[in-house]
């Protein structure tokens, strides 16, 4: 009987997600379903691993669940929408802010300062406003800064489907530097 009453929540809850758009929030789940935050967050899981290697994914980010392409599909979906909409392009610091976090996760805010040599609090916020970039922790030390990771919807705007796909650091940092001498 339980079990039967979880894949009925379970069904609902992939049907709400599809029609939800981005802030479908947990909690709000948890009570339209009257079911612990617990147990929406194991069901939740659940679907997770199920779509996992279907064309749709969910993303679970904090306080919220929604849904994604997978990034496995993002160079076919890329191509098929380039056609008619471009997917908005990244401004420069947006593209120099992903690579520091996608080479050095987690990383706090203040490390990427240091590193790009300039604040970061606004392109840090349309990154996570985009969902590119979630808080993944706090680090241990004065003042717990948040922790920063990519997210899987960035991979797929890059069409790859995990971060061992990006070019290896070192290769790319001997070809800048190649490039630079020859010029």
């Amino acid at each position: 009987m339980i079990k039967e009453e979880i894949i009925g929540i379970k069904e609902q809850i992939e049907s709400i997600l599809l029609l939800g758009g981005d802030e479908i929030k947990i909690r709000d789940l948890s009570k339209f379903f009257s079911v612990s935050i617990e147990k929406i967050l194991q069901i939740l899981e659940e679907l997770k691993k199920e779509r996992f290697n279907t064309g749709i994914n969910i993303e679970i980010d904090q306080e919220i669940v929604y849904l994604i392409t997978n990034p496995r599909c993002g160079e076919i979906v890329n191509l098929y929408f380039k056609q008619d909409v471009k997917p908005k392009k990244l401004s420069n610091a947006a593209l120099e802010t992903l690579s520091i976090i996608a080479y050095r996760q987690p990383i706090t805010k203040s490390e990427i300062e240091a590193v790009r040599g300039v604040s970061t609090d606004r392109v840090v916020q349309t990154l996570e406003e985009r969902k590119f970039i979630r808080i993944c922790g706090k680090r241990e030390t004065i003042g717990r800064p948040n922790l920063y990771e990519i997210t899987d919807k960035f991979l797929g705007y890059l069409g790859i489907s995990s971060v061992e796909e990006l070019p290896q650091y070192e290769d790319m940092k001997e070809k800048l530097n190649g490039t630079n001498e020859n010029k």
